[in-house]
């Protein structure tokens, strides 16, 4: 299934794309509730769907059960617009230099280990949402990731099972300022002013389910500007695979439902200017857009 947010006269909700309709899952969950069928939790952010799943799951059977023909007019929202699958109580992890080619083209040996740095929930931007170009920076360049959302609470978490605690993916695009990256690398200090500017990690358009990814790890990975492809790779070339890195990440930190893991990006690394559209697109997710603003 695909998860998505979107907001209905400024309330924020959360939904399920059924058809290619949003449904409105707390308005099925009271109408099913008041019909007497099942007792069915309110469920109005990205969290509680990932922590009731299973509750989720069996009202979308009622609700096609009960209402037939009649369930996508009855409970589909109106053309939303549609926010990002992220709550911003949610840790937002990422990865650096995490495929090979990367890494080479930015000067850097291949890591040993994971790099590990964080981004702000204040950077989020939803699907179609503008990417802001500070008036300070003097280049930035977007990364498309593959991203991983956590499903569970989970701490130290044996490879083996670390694939248990992933509730989907969907695509992020790790927005850069790169000159200012370079300078602070070249000084000894962390990149966190490069990442951490407001709007600088445009993520969705949605959440897709992993029980519709079988394999995350071979998915075709493509970003281009204005129509022109700038970066194309596979996620076979990640060094660190999904498995290792939740295992990894969560020696160090408890990881909680709704937390992002972004696992990095390809080769092909390029600047973007004011009015330039970003389109970023994963195998089996789908395509995330901004224009830069």
């Amino acid at each position: 299934m695909k998860i998505c947010t979107f907001k209905e006269e400024k309330i924020e909700k959360v939904g399920i794309i059924y058809k290619d309709q949003v449904i409105d899952i707390a308005l099925l969950s009271d109408t099913l509730s008041n019909l007497g069928k099942e007792e069915f939790p309110a469920i109005w952010s990205i969290v509680e769907l990932i922590q009731k799943w299973e509750k989720v799951k069996k009202m979308m059977k009622v609700g096609e059960k009960t209402f037939g023909n009649k369930f996508l007019p009855i409970f589909s929202a109106k053309k939303p617009a549609l926010g990002a699958p992220v709550a911003r109580e949610s840790k937002i992890i990422c990865l650096g230099k995490n495929y090979s080619a990367h890494a080479k083209e930015t000067g850097s040996s291949i890591p040993e280990a994971p790099i590990l740095f964080g981004k702000f929930a204040d950077c989020i931007v939803a699907n179609e949402a503008p990417v802001i170009y500070p008036e300070y920076a003097k280049r930035i360049d977007p990364e498309i990731e593959l991203a991983v959302v956590i499903g569970k609470v989970g701490k130290n978490i044996p490879i083996k099972n670390a694939m248990e605690y992933v509730f989907g993916y969907t695509i992020a695009n790790d927005i850069t300022e790169r000159e200012m990256e370079y300078s602070d690398m070249k000084k000894g200090q962390p990149w966190f002013r490069s990442k951490n500017f407001d709007k600088a990690m445009p993520i969705g358009p949605y959440i897709v389910t992993k029980d519709e990814i079988k394999n995350p790890d071979k998915l075709d990975i493509e970003l281009s500007v204005n129509g022109k492809v700038r970066q194309k790779g596979n996620t076979k070339d990640m060094i660190f695979k999904i498995n290792y890195l939740i295992y990894y990440i969560s020696q160090y930190l408890t990881l909680y439902p709704g937390d992002i893991i972004s696992t990095g990006t390809v080769s092909g690394i390029a600047p973007v200017k004011k009015g330039d559209v970003i389109q970023c697109y994963i195998e089996k997710i789908g395509t995330l857009k901004n224009r830069v603003k």
